[in-house]
């Protein structure tokens, strides 16, 4: 299937519904049963993994089905826990693909990082492994987090953590890093000047 305006439309579209997800939680459950919403997730993330593998992603449609299948699982157990452990599950998921990035030949944040700057030095490579890591780290308390709100907090609570937050701490830790980094790499090219 060729990846058409239509297939892309539909891709932001889920996108945009997976980052809402807490939200709409939050508002569905008051207007039809946790076994709809449910439902409806595990749709909309089969979807998904179905335009990854039409798309030849095999690895992100991979993610995409087990990711379906544990909240199938989790349903069994309790409608209303599957839905609010989906942002533990998507958490755990990202970690796991970064810390695999690792043992490949290219962690993930250097492969962003190449994008830019194909010619990335030892410094840069350093660098990359380094933040990959600070990322893993966050995914794994972000999803502690997350896994606590989903056990112990109100709805109210889980919402805002996973719907706001989270998604803040995100951004805090993505823009942020660019000034960190444009300062290192400023006091590495001193320290390199000075050796010369």
């Amino acid at each position: 299937m060729a990846w058409s305006v239509p297939n892309r439309i539909i891709t932001i579209v889920l996108a945009l519904t997976g980052i809402a997800y807490p939200v709409v939680v939050y508002f569905g459950l008051s207007v039809v049963s946790p076994r709809v919403i449910l439902v409806i997730a595990i749709a909309v993330v089969m979807l998904r993994a179905i335009m990854f593998f039409s798309a030849h992603k095999h690895g992100p449609g991979a993610i995409a089905s087990v990711v379906a299948l544990i909240l199938i699982l989790a349903g069994y157990a309790s409608d209303i826990l599957a839905l609010r452990f989906y942002p533990v599950i998507v958490s755990a998921t990202l970690a796991l693909i970064f810390t695999l990035s690792l043992f490949s030949a290219m962690p993930l944040i250097e492969r962003f990082a190449r994008i830019q700057t194909p010619d990335l030095d030892d410094y840069g490579v350093a660098y990359t492994r380094i933040l990959t890591k600070i990322w893993i780290g966050f995914f794994f308390i972000n999803g502690l987090i997350a896994f606590w709100t989903a056990l112990y907090a109100s709805i109210e609570v889980w919402t805002l953590y996973n719907g706001l937050i989270s998604y803040v701490l995100i951004a805090v830790l993505f823009f942020g890093e660019w000034p960190v980094r444009r300062i290192l790499k400023a006091r590495h090219q001193r320290h390199i000047d000075d050796r010369a």
